[in-house]
């Protein structure tokens, strides 16, 4: 299923087509105009926007997904599912995303 996904960026929001691979996360990847340089395309994100990481292709950013999915319900909002992680999940979210090859999302 596609759907649209809105992200900021330093030229204002944008507005993109995503795939939801797991209830309230989505994949879209970043438009040619953003961060042209970087070669990491495809990013995972909350439904709300907040970008979870960045990876070089679809395929991994499905792999982080369905990694992630069963840490929080993402498709309550941000702080819930945050809260869900808590504290301590924090470095266990970033090594299931790094393990993916996941990267900073502005990188």
């Amino acid at each position: 299923m596609t759907l649209t996904h809105s992200l900021d960026t330093s030229a204002g929001q944008i507005t993109v087509q995503a795939t939801e691979p797991a209830p309230g996360l989505h994949i879209y990847e970043t438009p040619a105009s953003v961060s042209p340089l970087s070669p990491y395309r495809w990013i995972l994100a909350h439904h709300e926007g907040a970008a979870l990481a960045s990876f070089e292709t679809a395929d991994a950013a499905h792999t982080a997904a369905k990694a992630v999915a069963p840490l929080a319900d993402w498709t309550r909002n941000a702080m819930t599912a945050a809260n869900q992680i808590g504290p301590g999940g924090t470095e266990h979210l970033l090594r299931l995303l790094r393990d993916a090859g996941g990267q900073h999302p502005n990188a």
